[in-house]
């Protein structure tokens, strides 16, 4: 066997490059834990309509950040919670450094119509592998809509204690 067939086979026989590795939630007081695509696709999976610059519709499934962060355990509902997350700021932050930024309470007052989703696939399948795993959609903010997600965090800039009587 010459070198070039033997070359060949050797390349075939190497491992193909893994797929991007699914972005970081991190929460304080929890551990960092990836957010797989198949968890923004069940049953409760929202289809958000995005329209490009030409007029193109594109679908995509996926969920509200939000409940993302609920499900990982982010009390939005009890007071101690709310008065908690008064001062918290969520850091999103893309596989090339770009990173936007949504205060919690944005995010609460939109709870009944979202207007921020974390998506996995299009009707047409999953995402270009330059978008996805996952990737962010803002309704009404492009510029914060992002592609190709490393790190989700969530940040508390202060802290709200109870008055003192």
């Amino acid at each position: 066997m010459g070198l070039v067939p033997l070359a060949a086979l050797l390349i075939l026989h190497l491992p193909a490059e893994a797929a991007s590795p699914p972005p970081v939630l991190k929460i304080p007081a929890s551990p960092d834990r990836p957010i797989a695509s198949e968890s923004l696709l069940g049953a409760d999976r929202s289809d958000v309509r995005q329209e490009d610059a030409q007029g193109d519709v594109t679908v995509y499934h996926g969920l509200p950040l939000l409940s993302v962060l609920e499900k990982s355990g982010v009390d939005t509902k009890t007071m101690p919670g709310q008065r908690k997350l008064a001062t918290a700021v969520v850091v999103v932050t893309a596989r090339d450094g770009y990173t936007v930024v949504f205060s919690a309470g944005e995010l609460l007052m939109h709870r009944a119509d979202p207007r921020v989703f974390l998506v996995a696939e299009t009707a047409a399948g999953p995402l270009p592998e330059n978008e996805g795993p996952v990737r962010l959609i803002v309704y009404g903010d492009r510029s914060r809509s992002s592609y190709a997600l490393a790190r989700i965090e969530l940040k508390y800039l202060a802290e709200n204690t109870p008055a003192k009587r």
